[in-house]
């Protein structure tokens, strides 16, 4: 009798175990759009190195940086992008709070902290003014023309990205969309790329537009 109640115990708690595995495997609505945010959120911290390695990974969202103006820009002399963002991205840090879904939407509240690329642009160029009375510009640019000038530039712009000298914390609703599918997107609003940039508006473009 002792050996029948202990095998009825134990097949008790193995049902208890795969009931347990059954309701875990199964994620809510919410589990989900938070477990996608968090994806997000980690993409723009992959450095450049590791693209690669994160683009064969299936789960990996592929980031969505907004700043097509300023790239379009910085591309046409030479920049490369995720060198670019690489730098963008080297003081960034985030976190994930409370998530709300309401039938085909969704709002994780996010936590940013960045250096403001907009003020490390404005350091940047007034590095690059200082250098320009210099005879050093002078002799750059006879050697190799406004590219010289551009790359200089870039390289102060980094140097004051590194530096992280202005950082800015940001909290920000993150707002998704479910398809027909079921399955959910993050929206790029402008809110959510200016967290990411420190407060920056890079949608509109840092860098000059084309006349």
């Amino acid at each position: 009798m002792h050996m029948k109640r202990l095998a009825a115990a134990a097949c008790a708690l193995a049902l208890c175990v795969l009931v347990g595995l059954g309701t875990t495997g199964c994620k809510s609505e919410k589990d989900k759009v938070v477990d996608l945010v968090t994806r997000t959120m980690e993409s723009y911290s992959v450095a450049a190195e590791d693209r690669a390695d994160a683009k064969r990974d299936k789960d990996a969202v592929e980031p969505i940086y907004g700043d097509d103006a300023t790239m379009t820009q910085l591309t046409a002399y030479g920049v490369r992008d995720y060198e670019y963002h690489g730098h963008c991205f080297k003081n960034y840090s985030f976190e994930v709070g409370d998530a709300t879904v309401d039938g085909n939407s969704a709002s994780v509240s996010v936590t940013v902290t960045n250096q403001s690329l907009s003020a490390a642009a404005d350091a940047a160029a007034s590095d690059y003014a200082t250098w320009a009375e210099t005879e050093e510009s002078q002799q750059a640019y006879a050697e190799s023309g406004r590219q010289a000038l551009v790359d200089k530039l870039v390289e102060l712009l980094y140097a004051r990205l590194d530096a992280n000298e202005s950082p800015v914390t940001t909290t920000v609703a993150v707002s998704l969309s479910k398809d027909g599918d079921g399955n959910w997107s993050v929206n790029g609003t402008p809110d959510f790329f200016s967290a990411l940039y420190g407060g920056s508006d890079v949608i509109n473009g840092l860098a000059p537009q084309a006349e």
